[in-house]
């Protein structure tokens, strides 16, 4: 990312505007997720999220709902539209300082430059891999 894009501050909002966030400066990670959870919970084939600080994002106004989809990890949307907008794990020792933000809630996703695939076991084979990114068939290996 861009030195400008790494100053900029991300705002987004859930499709009935009840829920204002900003993301303070360049997201940490950007990835297409496709396992069932968030199929089922977006309602679409995947998923981008792009992945910042839970320091860097805050609520501007309204308040989100969450719902844990499993055992450590929340989801939260918008409870008057139903808008997925972040996905975070809670008590665990993986990721927990890290919040994903639903890269289509973001004003400038376009900004956004994905790195990969992740959880493609579960891609509805209907759509197509056609990007050229890396594709895993669970997490990026470390």
């Amino acid at each position: 990312m861009s030195g400008q894009t790494a100053a900029a501050v991300f705002t987004g909002t859930c499709l009935c505007g009840a829920i204002r966030y900003e993301a303070r400066g360049a997201p940490l990670a950007v990835n297409h997720c496709h396992c069932v959870q968030c199929q089922r919970a977006s309602g679409a084939a995947m998923v981008t999220w792009a992945m910042w600080p839970r320091a860097g994002v805050r609520i501007v106004s309204g308040e989100i709902a969450d719902f844990e989809s499993s055992p450590g990890v929340k989801r939260s949307f918008c409870a008057r539209c139903g808008s997925t907008l972040f996905w975070r794990r809670e008590g665990g020792a993986r990721g927990e300082e890290e919040i994903d933000v639903a890269a289509g809630t973001l004003d400038a996703s376009d900004l956004l430059q994905p790195s990969e695939h992740i959880f493609v076991k579960s891609r509805r084979r209907w759509l197509p891999l056609c990007d050229g990114l890396p594709a895993y068939d669970e997490y990026r290996p470390k």
